[in-house]
């Protein structure tokens, strides 16, 4: 707890320092305003999204229509729990509208006396409850492990003591199990339950994010796996109790590809002083055990690395050795201007290209600058001495056209598109993208861009109902986000081509940017023909430039923009259904993670 309160406080000081007393004020407020604002309207979505009597008929109906009808084994560790909770725990399996299932309870070696007898009762009010009384404890792993030896549904769910499942927590996993049959592994949202039955801290996860994952743990609640898989694997490992989930769920998603997520909140967490939910204080040993589980990870896997532990408990960054010292080719479409800053007249180029060569820690690169015969004489001369290769283009401005034209004389392995208009502040961003991006599974990484009074401008594209925008634009660069999103590696469906690496194969094999596109989406629509190959994009928030937006070029679309990459796209938002990287939960009138009205 010392050391969370103690991060708190560097985080206010780290503000006060850069902004003063008002800029920290400023900055309080707007977080209580926003948790207030996000506290009333959850409250309002739970009354909206409540089943009725008549929801409930109805889904009684679909059962009986289903082909297939799996049973679900819950696996409940028990250890000295209060009886009311236990209590409540158990009553919302029996409560499920799926009626094939069955509640597999490991108790721990309780010392509690209420314990037996609560399970002992339940046990014989219902067959389908299955209690094992351990004779010694050995800890949740062990307890669940236990549970497990006993479970012959073909899939498991995880259920803690004093949590509650919603009443069709079940049915909604049955009901994607009919639709999709070989989900192997499947979870859902969840939200937060007080001591008074009271529901808030709602998560809306995005499907799965194979680089949010590896920051954090959070597919969480409530996960449901294919009981096959999780005895193949060995099921749970003691040696990462705490984080015993996680360090599970590494290890099922190197044996499928099959993951499903339901957006619907089917879990409530328990917030009590002793669990996880109430806070990061709770259980500090979790993310020591989170940590193990990651670096185990990192010992399985191709890309070897290291994981370091952030300011925020539970928050972690993985760090994959960078193979080799590959070359790489950064193209800088410029027309050499110059504007007007508080400290002064500022050559966009000159002041990028300046900050590449005195910032960056790797070293291996080199700087394609594609103009248009029209980078002023004294700017050219400037720099010639930095050993920069110019490229010329006799073409009215295409953006795509330029980056072409400089990717055909890359030598480099990697390319980095990137805009003039932007300057280099962290010394290895060049490192912290390349660790991502040569991974074969992935095909573009972005930057975190912000805007020169520290706002952000770009943490990541999300498309929304056909519209792309920025994620969390103009909001406070200190400011964790929705979730962490804004300060860890996190998927999205596409990144700005201000600051974006791929492997130049990739680019080649995806033919490039279409020059259909002079302007605008053409970033997009590149990162949209990498998500439809296979691969997935990231943005890294450990790569940070400042970006003067615009600044270079005019603002705003040329006519027909948007409808061109609806026209070319129309086909795979519709298989897309949605973002995949965002949740129908939320609003998509703003990239902002706010819950709809």
């Amino acid at each position: 707890m010392q050391l969370h309160t103690n991060n708190k406080i560097q985080k206010l000081l780290r503000i006060y320092r850069r902004r003063g007393a008002l800029g920290l004020l400023n900055f309080l407020y707007q977080i209580t305003k926003s948790r207030l604002k996000n506290k009333i309207a959850y409250q309002k979505w739970i009354k909206k999204n409540t089943l009725t009597e008549q929801d409930i008929t109805s889904t009684c109906h679909q059962i009986e229509q289903w082909q297939l009808r799996p049973k679900f084994s819950i696996i409940m560790p028990v250890y000295n729990v209060e009886a009311k909770w236990l209590t409540k725990a158990i009553e919302s399996v029996r409560n499920q509208i799926y009626p094939n299932w069955e509640l597999c309870i490991a108790d721990d070696a309780s010392t509690y006396p209420h314990i037996r007898s609560i399970l002992t009762d339940y046990s014989k009010l219902d067959p389908r409850i299955k209690v094992i009384f351990r004779t010694e404890n050995g800890h949740i792993s062990t307890a669940s492990n236990s549970a497990l030896e006993v479970v012959t549904g073909e899939y498991i769910a995880l259920l803690d003591h004093d949590d509650e499942l919603s009443i069709d927590a079940l049915f909604e996993n049955a009901k994607l199990i009919n639709q999709y049959p070989e989900a192997d592994f499947i979870y859902s949202d969840e939200d937060k339950i007080d001591e008074n039955g009271s529901r808030f801290s709602p998560y809306f996860k995005p499907d799965w994010s194979p680089e949010y994952f590896y920051s954090c743990m959070y597919t969480c609640h409530l996960g449901v796996y294919r009981t096959s898989i999780i005895r193949e694997i060995g099921g749970f490992r003691s040696e990462y109790d705490g984080s015993q989930d996680y360090d599970l769920v590494l290890r099922v998603v190197e044996k499928t590809k099959n993951i499903y997520h339901i957006p619907k909140i089917l879990y409530h967490w328990r917030s009590i002083s002793v669990s996880a939910a109430s806070g990061s204080q709770a259980k500090p040993w979790a993310y020591t055990a989170g940590r193990k589980a990651l670096e185990s990870m990192l010992e399985r896997s191709l890309y070897s690395g290291r994981v370091e532990e952030t300011i925020n408990p539970g928050i972690y960054r993985v760090r994959r050795d960078i193979i080799g010292n590959p070359l790489v080719s950064i193209i800088i479409p410029s027309a050499g201007t110059t504007i007007k800053t508080p400290s002064g007249s500022l050559c966009l180029l000159e002041n990028c290209l300046r900050s590449i060569q005195q910032v960056s820690t790797y070293r291996n690169f080199e700087i394609i600058v594609v103009d248009g015969y029209d980078i002023p004489k004294e700017t050219l001369e400037t720099i010639a001495a930095g050993n920069v290769e110019l490229v010329r283009c006799a073409e009215p401005f295409n953006f795509s056209m330029r980056i072409n034209k400089g990717a055909v004389q890359a030598k480099g392995e990697f390319l980095l598109l990137l805009n003039d208009d932007t300057e280099v502040i962290t010394p290895d961003w060049l490192e912290s993208m390349l660790e991502l991006v040569q991974q074969i599974e992935i095909g573009v990484v972005g930057a975190k861009l912000l805007f020169p009074d520290g706002k952000i401008q770009h943490t990541g594209v999300l498309i929304l109902e056909g519209n792309p925008c920025h994620a969390f634009y103009g909001f406070d660069n200190e400011a964790s986000g929705y979730y962490c999103s804004n300060i860890v590696n996190r998927n999205y469906l596409a990144v700005t081509a201000a600051c974006l690496m791929m492997r130049k194969e990739l680019f080649q094999q995806l033919e490039g940017m279409d020059e259909h596109f002079p302007l605008n989406y053409n970033d997009v629509d590149l990162c949209l023909k990498a998500h439809q190959a296979g691969y997935r994009n990231v943005v890294t928030p450990y790569a940070q430039l400042i970006h003067y937006e615009s600044a270079s070029r005019q603002k705003g679309l040329k006519p027909g923009e948007w409808h061109l990459l609806n026209n070319k796209w129309n086909n795979y938002f519709e298989y897309l259904k949605t973002d995949p990287y965002y949740n129908i939960n939320l609003s998509s009138k703003t990239a902002n993670f706010e819950l709809s009205q």
